[in-house]
């Protein structure tokens, strides 16, 4: 069982990490619980995506103690019958997820590769600047969160801006700034086993 990590960043919030290394029969071996999800997998064409809901709801099972299904909104935000706050993220071969008791909560998570950094070059502002894909795949991941911290504004590229990024190249704190609220807040990050992580607590 791949699980790589749960634990408490704030008080009240709790994230965690999964690489994705099973099949989909691995993650029902594992956990039987998870057969109530057999049914909506089917309308997942690519296995993929069907791991990648597996491994968000064995997450969810870690840091609960409990199945829950995960339910999206109208503008796609994920929710829970329980009322938690939480946030979901996933790329090939990893899945995030945080949960908070009372405030808002993003997660982003990203395969740093040069393939993704052509495509996060796109996301920089005129005034934002990225000379290498560290700085890229910063920019583009701390966007995603921001975007997912504020569904409800449904931001734009030009919307979002980085300000300043302080810490190492593994580990540190991004800036950022909703320029429609004129609101900046931190989002923190991590580069760990070859992707990108990036959240933020509100």
């Amino acid at each position: 069982m791949p699980l790589i990590s749960v634990e408490d960043i704030a008080v009240g919030v709790k994230l965690g990490l999964w690489k994705i290394e099973e099949t989909v029969d691995d993650f029902f071996t594992y956990d039987p619980g998870l057969l109530f999800l057999k049914q909506a997998l089917c309308a997942y064409g690519s296995v993929q995506r069907r791991l990648e809901v597996l491994a968000v709801h064995s997450l969810l099972h870690e840091i609960q103690g409990r199945h829950e299904l995960l339910r999206h909104n109208a503008d796609g935000k994920p929710g829970l019958d329980s009322g938690l706050n939480v946030s979901v993220s996933h790329t090939k071969g990893c899945a995030a997820v945080i949960v908070s008791m009372q405030g808002r909560v993003a997660v982003d998570v990203e395969y740093l590769s040069d393939r993704v950094g052509r495509v996060a070059r796109k996301m920089l502002r005129k005034d934002e600047f990225a000379t290498d894909l560290h700085r890229l795949m910063l920019h583009w991941c701390a966007k995603e969160t921001l975007y997912k911290l504020y569904s409800e504004d449904h931001l734009a590229l030009e919307d979002m801006r980085l300000l300043s990024m302080d810490g190492t190249y593994n580990v540190g704190t991004v800036k950022m700034e909703n320029v429609q609220r004129g609101e900046t807040l931190d989002v923190f990050y991590r580069i760990f086993d070859g992707f990108v992580l990036t959240y933020a607590v509100l």
